[in-house]
């Protein structure tokens, strides 16, 4: 049913009138129902009467056209009622948003099933039918998964964009399309969108396959664990000198105490007859010596351990080169 814009109140108010009357009064059983020529056929109920109302009204919307959502009314009331006087709306609809494929499917059947159209009415939509069916492009799109929804885009070379979504497909999908540039996009929730451009032309046929993926959640890149550095090895060093060095104390208090007895036994270096004096100074000097050797040693064996434990925290302060690696560091060889 094509509707011009002086009629749409027109046709709004023949449409709930005729529809109650029909309600109220049926028609004998023996006379088939005469339907009205600008409104459903006898039967709508209440929920698509009131989608089809709610589509003229987008229609007549003061603010300007509301075409997709009128579209979307006279389709819910169509799927309710199933009346064929609602294609021509459709039809009209579908035209004006450049779905021409359903526009053409919608007028045709408009013409099919509904006898008394208006014959300036009828002019008119087979002239649409077939300006329509010769600048068609058809697209069929395939696509790997179910559920998905498809975005059509026509990029014109003048003005706005034309968008128009579909689906949820099933495998596959047969559109009719205005030709020129679209750039088709195919999504599914949790999976990456495919995308598809083409140069649609008049009475042209296009097909493509869309693979959706899984789409991928980057996980945050780790640090290789570090090993835990060992500090054994330097503080038993550290421990060793330190023995040296309480082991030099031990060995000079010895020293110091056979230095001394000698220095008691032998007053200005006269000694007893028994006391063996080369003897103790000998044994004194050795522990002399030993006392050095300890003392210097365990110093510079303490100092030695010291600074390993040093040079092994520092290393600890840098990641090993795994690390960096994997931390985006630069590693060189």
């Amino acid at each position: 049913m094509r509707i011009s814009r002086t009629a749409w109140g027109a046709i709004a108010l023949a449409f709930v009138v005729s529809t109650a009357s029909a309600q109220e009064s049926p028609p004998p059983a023996t006379e088939p129902p005469k339907a009205d020529a600008n409104v459903p056929g006898v039967g709508i109920s209440e929920e698509a009467k009131r989608h089809f109302a709610a589509g003229v009204a987008l229609l007549q919307d003061p603010e300007g056209e509301k075409v997709e959502e009128a579209y979307r009314e006279f389709r819910t009331a169509y799927d309710l009622s199933g009346s064929p006087k609602i294609l021509g709306n459709m039809g009209f609809c579908a035209m004006r948003l450049e779905r021409d494929g359903e526009a053409i499917e919608a007028y045709t059947r408009y013409l099919r099933d509904v006898p008394d159209i208006e014959p300036d009415e009828r002019a008119q939509i087979v002239r649409d039918v077939q300006t329509l069916s010769v600048g068609v492009a058809r697209l069929t799109l395939e696509v790997n998964k179910p559920g998905a929804r498809v975005l059509d885009v026509r990029i014109p070379v003048r003005g706005e964009r034309v968008t128009n979504t579909y689906g949820p497909v099933d495998g596959k999908l047969d559109i009719g399309v205005r030709p020129g540039h679209h750039v088709i996009t195919v999504k599914l929730a949790d999976h990456e969108d495919a995308v598809w451009e083409v140069d649609a032309f008049a009475a042209s046929r296009d097909k493509h396959t869309f693979v959706l993926k899984e789409r991928v959640t980057a996980s945050p890149i780790m640090a290789a664990p570090e090993a835990r550095a060992t500090h054994a090895g330097p503080w038993i060093v550290v421990g060793i000198g330190g023995a040296m060095m309480v082991a030099s104390a031990v060995t000079g208090i010895v020293a110091l105490g056979k230095t001394s007895d000698i220095a008691d036994r032998c007053p200005g270096d006269v000694c007893p007859r028994s006391f063996d004096l080369e003897s103790e100074r000998s044994s004194a000097k050795t522990f002399v010596r030993a006392t050095d050797v300890l003392l210097i040693g365990g110093a510079l064996v303490t100092l030695g351990g010291l600074g390993w434990l040093l040079l092994s925290n520092g290393s600890e302060k840098e990641p090993p080169r795994a690390a960096r690696a994997l931390l985006g560091g630069k590693v060189e060889f």
